[in-house]
Parts: C-alpha cells; sequence; structure tokens
C-alpha cells in the first residue's frame, strides 16, 4: 500500500514538474524563428509629473440603470451615434455589448452573432477598413494563466441607432474575428488601443513588473493568424485599460491606482509617444476595482469605470476637461 501511494506521489509531482518546464517556454504553436525578445524598454524617472490640471480631480458620478453590469472590463465612446457609451463585461458572461449614455441610461444591447466571450477585457471604437466608417473593436485577449498563444479582436462597423427606439436588442450578424499571436509566449492583457491616424492596433499586457505593448500594423487580415510585434516595454505594473483620443492626440493608460497620460506630437508615431514620460494622475475618488477609461469623442473629457461586487451600484465617473 505504501510503496502504491509513493507511485501515485512521484506520478504527481513528475507531471506538475512537466507543465512548470513546459511554463518556461514558448507555445508550440510559435516556431523558434517567429520568436522575438520584447521591444525596449522604457525608464523613466521614479518621480512622474503629477501636477496634472487639464481635467477636472473631482469626477462627475453616473450611475447605470442596468443595475447587473457588475463587471465593466471596457468602455468606448461612440463617433456614430451622439453621446451614446459602449460598455463590455468580461468572462462568464454573454457575448454583448451593452449600450448606456452620458447620464446612465440602459440604451440596450448589441448581440454579436458567431462569437465567444472567453474574456473579453478591452474595447475601442475608431476607424478600419473602410476609411468613411468608424467600427467597433472587442478585445478578447484575458488570460490570467497565460495559457492561450492566440488571441481574437473581434471587428463591426458601428451601428446607425439614431433613429432607434431604445432599449434596443441588436443582432451583429457581420463581426469579423481579427486573430493574433504573440511572439514570444502567451500574456495576460486587458487593454486595446486603435490609433486613428494610422489604422494600427495596439495590446498592452497585464504584468506584475511591466507592460509589453504590441501591435498588428493596418490593414489586419480576417482570413489568416497575424503575428503581433512587440515595439516596446513600459514600466507599469498591472495595465488594466488605455485608449486613444479620436483625434489620435491624446493617450491614456491605467491601473487601478494610477492613469497615464501622453500627448502626441504632430507626426509622432505611438511607441515614439510611449517613450517619453506620462503625466501621472492619482484619482482623488478610489475605485473599488479600476478597469477600463475612455476618451469622450468630442475630446471635452473622459470616462472610467470599475468591476463591483454584487452589493454595489455600477457607475460611470466622467473627468471634465478644465480648458
Amino acid at each position: 500500500m505504501k510503496a502504491g501511494w509513493q507511485y501515485v506521489i512521484n506520478t504527481f509531482l513528475c507531471t506538475l514538474s512537466f507543465i512548470a518546464i513546459q511554463s518556461c517556454f514558448p507555445c508550440k504553436h510559435c516556431r523558434e524563428d517567429q520568436c522575438m525578445l520584447p521591444g525596449p524598454g522604457v525608464a523613466y524617472s521614479n518621480d512622474l509629473p503629477d501636477n496634472f490640471t487639464e481635467f477636472s480631480s473631482s469626477p462627475q458620478i453616473i450611475p447605470l440603470k442596468r443595475k447587473k453590469l457588475h463587471e465593466i472590463s471596457g468602455i468606448a465612446a461612440s463617433i456614430k451615434n451622439k453621446n451614446v457609451l459602449y460598455l463590455n463585461q468580461d468572462n462568464g458572461h454573454p457575448h454583448c455589448i451593452y449600450l448606456t449614455n452620458t447620464t446612465g441610461e440602459d440604451l440596450g444591447r448589441l448581440v454579436i452573432c458567431n462569437s465567444s466571450n472567453r474574456d473579453w477585457e478591452d474595447m475601442a471604437v475608431g476607424p478600419g477598413p473602410m476609411p468613411d466608417r468608424s467600427y467597433i473593436y472587442v478585445a478578447d485577449i484575458g488570460d490570467n494563466n497565460a495559457w492561450h498563444c492566440n488571441i481574437r479582436i473581434y471587428r463591426f462597423p458601428e451601428p446607425e441607432l439614431t433613429t432607434a427606439a431604445f432599449p434596443v436588442r441588436k443582432l451583429i450578424k457581420n463581426a469579423e474575428a481579427i486573430c493574433l499571436q504573440y511572439p514570444d509566449r502567451p500574456h495576460n492583457a486587458e487593454t486595446i488601443l486603435i490609433d486613428p491616424l494610422t489604422r494600427n492596433l495596439y495590446i498592452a499586457t497585464k504584468e506584475d513588473d511591466s507592460s509589453r505593448i504590441y501591435v498588428a500594423s493596418f490593414p489586419q487580415s480576417t482570413r489568416h493568424k497575424i503575428m503581433l510585434e512587440s515595439v516596446i516595454t513600459l514600466p507599469f505594473r498591472l495595465v488594466t485599460g488605455g485608449t486613444i483620443s479620436s483625434n489620435g492626440r491624446e493617450v491614456f493608460l491605467r491601473s487601478e491606482d494610477y492613469y497615464w497620460y501622453w500627448k502626441r506630437a504632430e507626426e509622432e508615431s505611438i511607441t515614439a509617444a510611449l517613450s517619453r514620460p506620462p503625466q501621472q494622475i492619482t484619482p482623488v475618488t478610489k475605485e473599488p476595482q479600476g478597469e477600463a477609461i475612455c476618451f469622450a469623442t468630442n475630446q471635452q473629457g473622459y470616462f472610467t469605470c470599475s468591476e463591483v461586487d454584487r452589493k454595489q451600484q455600477p457607475v460611470i465617473y466622467f473627468y471634465k476637461r478644465e480648458f
């Protein structure tokens, strides 16, 4: 009997060792000649500028009428539909985008057909294949255990809602999937950025000691898997969201505790902008678990939102531009 138990224990330990060893290597789909080192690291000063007065430090708090949105992980402002905001929830929730506005009303939802919510962690609105249209991007990029080599972005044209009878329940049947692969190993990520000036797509990882920025340059194929390119590594812990303004001139990244803000110079790439020290904002109003951020379409401020427990009222925070 003792020998039998010893065999079971040894087998279990060998299995754990095998898993640990395997996790140290790039995923099996990543060929050796494709693997790349992370983008160059940036070392900012330990004291980032924080005397920031461009936006109000005290947000307007907007309670949401749809009270079951406890795990909001992404927010984006509509370009096509005035004052409409899109929200998504992460894994374990339906493959829907929820609609609200700047007063928190329940405007319904968009159901993305032929999709699955493995772990939707962020979203964005911006340009896409057709230059005269705006598109919604939904990022299925969460991976807490860093198991998945491949990630997916759903993209579809923004629907026309100006004549809709709210609340709507609209089926989105024309969503395309952009399949992406990291060049090194799986990562957990909660941030997608779409650059309106180049239509390049960026992903910022959520890691304990840094955030790696990867890019899928335009045009993004929906027929073939795209190998992401690592462009820069930032010294920020646990990045949970980000956004680029609709004019392409401002960038935010955030964690639960801080927001980092960059102004982008004329003709400057996103990578070059991020290589400069940002303004660091410590929000006065502490969110329960800060997840998402987006600029208002008219650049008159920015919105943030948070996961909350089931006893709390879900809200959106709006920080108005001061000048």
